[in-house]
């Protein structure tokens, strides 16, 4: 009886570099094709396909794949692996990877499956550790994950007026915006405004501010299409006038108008007051804050505002100094 050749596909060799020999960790770059198809983001889920699923936020992988992969980019950092293979063979310094190989993703489970979306195999950097147990790869995994800190929200916005992103106008000019807030001597924010989440003290975050900004830039661009001097000069006069409503608590966290979820809600309104404005230079701060004192500050008590919590609070605090200004 005749018998099938199978065909035996060949192992895969990787240049590489070695960190530790107990337990063994490399550094290695992986092709993203075949790292799909040798890797998991979880033992526990058979399918890697639907663990992947599971696991990531598609719309971030997709722009993954636009924004790094689809432009012959290279990701800053490494992927990190793990698999319970006691070790590799080595030829000279290439790993020789068997075809069985199977790794978990510890860390970078979105740029990984970024490569679904992208026609480009993308070359990974990877730290590999070997000779795991699963309990461990779980300690890794927690270890990595529960450690890692979110960017805070302001220096993300610092940064996106460094780099100034393509496609993000709104967001480069609005983040401009600040910075002249916290920088220019006629502000009312002059030097006090946390630009990038580290300085404590300061009640006041870029990182409030500037998505709030961001959708007033978008919807009068649209109206009046302003200078950035138009904008700036705008925001300036209106927060003189917020600071007139009381002069003497500006700059205390504890006073009624010095309140970042208060501040956000009053962009709201400005913005409001700009669009039914018939130009941008009609809104003096004398007019703003004629509109202004008509708020009720007892619809700004401290109770009130710490209630006011995420999105909805500040809408809630919106629509009830809306109410009043255009009353």
């Amino acid at each position: 009886m005749a018998t099938k050749n199978v065909l035996k596909v060949p192992d895969k060799t990787a240049p590489a570099l070695q960190l530790q020999s107990s337990p063994p960790v490399y550094v290695t770059v992986l092709p993203g094709k075949w790292l799909l198809k040798h890797t998991t983001p979880s033992w526990r889920i058979k399918d890697p396909i639907k663990g992947f699923q599971r696991i990531v936020k598609e719309d971030r992988a997709k722009q993954i794949a636009r924004t790094v992969l689809d432009r012959d980019r290279t990701f800053p950092n490494a992927i990190t692996l793990a698999t319970d293979l006691t070790d590799f063979k080595r030829i000279d310094h290439q790993l020789v990877l068997p075809d069985k190989s199977k790794f978990l993703v510890v860390d970078g489970q979105h740029r990984l499956w970024a490569q679904t979306f992208s026609q480009k195999d993308a070359q990974y950097a990877c730290i590999v550790h070997l000779d795991k147990t699963e309990q461990e790869m779980a300690e890794m995994f927690l270890e990595i994950n529960d450690n890692q800190r979110r960017v805070p929200s302001s220096l993300r916005w610092d940064l996106v007026r460094l780099v100034r992103p393509e496609g993000d106008e709104a967001g480069v000019t609005s983040a401009e915006i600040v910075f002249e807030l916290a920088n220019r001597a006629d502000s009312p924010f002059n030097i006090a405004i946390d630009l990038t989440g580290e300085q404590k003290d300061l009640s006041i975050k870029q990182g409030s501010l500037a998505p709030e900004i961001k959708t007033l830039v978008g919807r009068l661009k649209r109206r009046y299409d302003p200078s950035f001097e138009d904008y700036v000069s705008l925001i300036i006069r209106f927060f003189s006038a917020v600071r007139a409503l009381n002069p003497e608590g500006w700059g205390d966290p504890s006073s009624t108008y010095y309140k970042a979820r208060v501040l956000r809600a009053l962009i709201r309104v400005l913005t409001d007051l700009a669009l039914d404005a018939g130009s941008l230079a009609s809104l003096t701060a004398p007019f703003l804050l004629t509109k202004l004192q008509k708020i009720d500050p007892a619809t700004l008590v401290d109770e009130r505002v710490r209630a006011a919590q995420g999105s909805a609070g500040v809408t809630d605090l919106y629509q009830a100094m809306r109410t009043q200004v255009f009353a």
